[in-house]
C-alpha cells in the first residue's frame, strides 16, 4: 500500500489511466468519498491551518535555559514555565526540548571541530601518589589542548588550586606563544560554580580571562562531544607516558615536567591519520588565528595571604616560619606565593622586604636569616634598656614618700647605756 501522503497522486494517475473511482478506492483501501476528494483539482492546494502551540510564548525561556545547559532538568523547567503562566503538559515541553537539544549539540560539534585558533580545552588528571622530593605526594597533571591542531601542553603540579590553575595557563600561553579565543572547562569549582541552578564563571578566572584576552566557556554535562579531545588525550597520557621508566625515576616535579616535554616533542612530529598532517604542521597554520600573547602584560596570579609578623620577627605559612627584619614586628605583611615554583615574597606597605624558597609543606621548619636574627637581638637590647630606664625613673625618692602611720609614731630617745642595763650588763 502506498504511503498516505502519496495516495492523492496515485488516485489521479489511475483516473488518467481510465480506472473507475470504485476500483481506485478498493486499490487504495479508502472510501469512494475520499477518492472523489483526491480527484478534485482544488484538493490539497490550500495549506492546512495549524494551531499555534501554547508553548510558543515560552520559547525564549526554554531556549535560553537549554543554551546554558542542554540537559537541564525539565521538571524544574516545567515548574518555572508554570509560574510564568504556561498551562500545557510536560509532553509538549519534552518534545520541543528534544528537538532543540539536537540542534545545539550538532552546532557545537561542527564548530568545535572546524575552526582553527578558536578553542582550547582544559582539564586535570589525577596521577596518584609519587615520590617527589623524598616523600610520597599526590601529583596532578594540568592539560591544555588546542582544538584544531591537537597540540598539547602538560604541566605536573602538587595541587589544583585557583592560583596553580592560572599560573599553568600563563605557562601554556608562553609555550604556544599565543592565546586561543575560547577556553573550555568542565565543572571544576576553580573555573565554574553553580549558584541557584545558574552556572557562573569563577571571578578570578573571569578577571584573568579579561586580562589575557580569551572567553571562558563551560562544557555542558553529559556532552562528551564538546570536550572529547582533551579527555581522549588525557587517556593517551595515562597509558602512553605515565607508564614510562623516566616517570618512575623522576625525583622532582622539575624532572617530571622535563620528561613530559620531551615526550610531547616526539608526538607532535607524528602524523595524525585522520588529517594526514602532524600536530606541529597544523599548529603552524592555527597560530595565525589565535590572539597574540604579550608576556610583559601577564597578570600576577600568585596566592595572596595577609599575615601578622610575630614578636619573634617571623611569619608562619604551611606550619613553617620565615624571618623578616625586626622593625616589622607587629605589622601586617602580605605574602605572595608562587604555588608552581614554590617561592614566596613578603610585602610590607607595598614594599618587598624578603623573597625565599618555600620549605616543604607541613614540615614545621624554620628559615631564619642571620641578619634578621641580629636585628631582632639589637631591637631586644634597645627596648630592654629603655624599659630599665623607665623602671628606674618610676622609683620615687625617700624624702618625697608619704609618711605611714608607723613613721608618724613618736619614739622615746634613750642613751645607749640604757640598753646595757636592760640586758643586765654593767660597766
Amino acid at each position: 500500500m502506498c504511503p498516505k501522503e502519496d495516495r492523492m497522486h496515485v488516485a489521479r494517475i489511475m483516473a488518467n489511466q481510465g480506472h473507475t473511482q470504485k476500483y481506485i478506492a478498493e486499490y487504495l483501501g479508502v472510501s469512494d468519498r475520499m477518492v472523489r476528494k483526491y480527484l478534485n483539482p482544488e484538493f490539497g492546494t490550500h495549506p492546512r491551518k495549524t494551531r499555534e502551540s501554547i508553548l510558543k510564548p515560552f520559547y525564549p525561556i526554554i531556549e535560553d535555559t537549554l543554551e546554558n545547559d542542554p540537559y537541564f532538568n525539565l521538571v524544574y523547567l516545567h515548574e518555572r514555565l508554570k509560574n510564568a503562566g504556561y498551562t500545557g503538559k510536560m509532553t509538549i515541553l519534552r518534545n520541543y526540548a528534544r528537538q532543540h537539544r539536537k540542534k545545539l549539540i550538532e552546532k557545537a560539534v561542527i564548530r568545535f571541530e572546524t575552526e582553527p585558533g578558536r578553542q582550547a580545552q582544559v582539564d586535570w588528571k589525577e596521577c596518584g601518589k609519587m615520590e617527589i622530593d623524598g616523600r610520597f605526594q599526590k601529583v596532578y597533571a594540568f592539560v591544555m589542548l588546542l582544538g584544531y591542531s591537537r597540540i598539547p601542553f602538560v604541566l605536573f603540579t602538587l595541587d589544583m588550586t585557583t592560583s596553580t590553575l592560572l599560573q599553568a595557563h600563563l605557562m601554556a600561553f608562553k609555550y604556544f606563544g599565543a592565546v586561543p579565543k575560547e577556553i573550555l572547562y568542565d565543572n571544576m569549582r576553580t573555573a565554574w560554580y553553580n549558584s541557584g541552578s545558574v552556572w557562573q564563571v569563577n571571578s578570578k578566572l573571569l578577571e584573568f580571562a579579561s586580562t589575557c584576552g580569551f572567553t571562558p566557556l563551560r562544557c555542558q554535562v553529559r556532552r562528551p562531544q564538546t570536550k572529547g579531545k582533551v579527555e581522549r588525550f588525557i587517556g593517551y597520557l595515562g597509558h602512553s607516558f605515565l607508564i614510562r621508566n623516566e616517570v618512575a625515576q623522576a625525583g622532582t616535579l622539575k624532572d617530571l615536567n622535563h620528561a613530559v616535554s620531551q615526550w610531547i616533542n616526539t608526538i607532535v612530529e607524528k602524523q595524525m591519520s585522520q588529517f594526514r598532517e602532524t600536530r606541529k604542521e597544523r599548529f603552524e597554520y592555527e597560530k595565525a588565528f589565535m590572539n597574540p600573547w604579550n608576556p610583559a602584560a601577564a597578570p600576577d596570579v600568585r596566592l595572596i595571604k595577609e599575615i601578622i609578623v610575630s614578636r619573634e620577627g617571623v611569619i608562619c605559612y604551611e606550619t613553617n616560619k620565615y624571618s623578616v627584619p625586626a622593625q616589622n614586628i607587629g605589622r601586617t605583611a602580605v605574602l605572595k606565593v608562587d604555588t608552581l615554583m614554590r617561592t614566596g615574597e613578603i610585602f610590607i606597605y607595598e614594599e618587598s622586604v624578603r623573597s625565599f624558597d618555600l620549605l616543604p609543606k607541613g614540615s614545621k621548619s624554620e628559615s631564619i636569616r642571620q641578619e634578621d636574627r641580629e636585628s631582632l637581638l639589637k631591637r631586644w637590647k634597645r627596648e630592654n634598656r629603655r624599659e630599665t630606664k623607665k623602671v628606674v625613673a618610676r622609683v620615687p625618692e625617700t624624702n618625697n614618700l608619704p609618711k605611714s602611720p608607723l613613721m608618724q609614731t613618736e619614739v622615746e630617745v634613750r642613751h645607749p647605756g640604757s640598753y646595757d642595763r636592760l640586758m643586765g650588763v654593767t660597766a
